[in-house]
């Protein structure tokens, strides 16, 4: 399996982004073994998904870690804003509209897409 960017939107780098807010919770054992895939393989299945204003990757807390430990060059990582946007939706109207924080509503804010964007994406499972 390569990379999987099934929207086909920009990629940017995340290298260096922190997973912020309160969701920053791993299992070390979990990161050790995505690394050493990491590092046969390289970066395998979907891009992180980041906010870059904020240097913050909005999915992918083993994965970020794995990549750093794995020394990746590049850490792959698509911007949140475009994927509602290749969606015909507006992530900064919909925050505002429905008063919810780009950092702390991630739960509720991802339900505005559909769900096997969600899927694709890794953003299935988060939970605040």
């Amino acid at each position: 399996m390569e990379l999987t960017n099934p929207l086909n939107l920009n990629l940017i780098d995340a290298t260096g982004y922190t997973t912020g807010g309160n969701w920053d919770f791993y299992d070390q054992a979990h990161i050790d073994e995505i690394a050493a895939s990491m590092r046969r393989n390289g970066w395998q299945g979907a891009p992180l998904v980041a906010l870059p204003d904020y240097a913050v990757s909005y999915t992918g807390t083993h994965r970020l870690r794995a990549a750093e430990s794995a020394e990746l060059e590049t850490v792959p990582a698509v911007n949140l804003a475009d994927i509602f946007t290749a969606c015909e939706l507006d992530l900064t109207e919909i925050c505002d509209e429905h008063d919810l924080g780009m950092l702390s509503d991630r739960a509720e804010i991802i339900t505005y897409l559909p769900e096997d964007i969600r899927i694709a994406y890794t953003l299935n499972d988060i939970e605040d």
